[in-house]
């Protein structure tokens, strides 16, 4: 199974319901494409900021995107990793978190920002229903490769890797790893890289 496009979420800290101020968020992405603070070919910024738990502020990129996303009404940072057109599902999910984690980390150093990221629980995505639809089926297929994956994240520490979001066909299939504990986001590039 190779999907065009992989999501990763990671969400706000303490509370993800929050109210998140996304404003400061447009100078900072734009900021991120003249420093080249996250990888991709970053192209621009689109601010859907009026929308109520919608897709935020997003750094569009060629090949990745990045934003402060606010569906299902928890604040997070989504890494959506697209035009994926070779390799594993196991190296595109690694391919993802390891993007997602350096955007994480990015995010977190900008005095702009306020943000604070957990990293005991990221939710996943493959985003591509014609290779992967919501079912038992295409979980069944990729089970494996996730809790592979959520092993070496999380090291030890692992509590769960669940379906979320299963009840609509038309949701793109999704499971959240969760951790009994948190880790610090080198450590987690750490296990990712070896």
């Amino acid at each position: 199974m190779t999907p065009k496009r992989i999501t990763a979420k990671f969400f706000v800290t303490p509370d993800p319901t929050a109210a998140v101020d996304l404003d400061p968020f447009i100078g900072i992405f734009h900021r991120f494409i003249q420093e080249k603070s996250v990888e991709g070919l970053l192209i621009d910024v689109a601010d859907y900021i009026h929308v109520p738990e919608g897709p935020g502020v997003i750094l569009i990129g060629h090949d990745v995107d990045y934003g402060i996303d606010l569906v299902g009404g928890q604040a997070g940072l989504l890494t959506v990793r697209k035009r994926i057109e070779e390799g594993t599902l196991e190296e595109g999910l690694v391919d993802t978190l390891r993007k997602a984690l350096a955007a994480v980390k990015a995010v977190e150093a900008d005095s702009g920002s306020g943000l604070r990221f957990a990293t005991d629980r990221v939710r996943l995505q493959i985003f591509d229903r014609l290779v992967a639809p919501n079912a038992e089926e295409s979980f069944d297929a990729a089970k494996a490769e996730f809790e592979a994956l959520a092993s070496r994240l999380f090291a030890g520490s692992l509590e769960a890797v669940r379906r979320v979001d299963a009840e609509d066909a038309r949701n793109a299939l999704a499971v959240e790893l969760v951790a009994g504990e948190t880790s610090d986001v080198d450590t987690l590039l750490g296990r990712l890289a070896g």
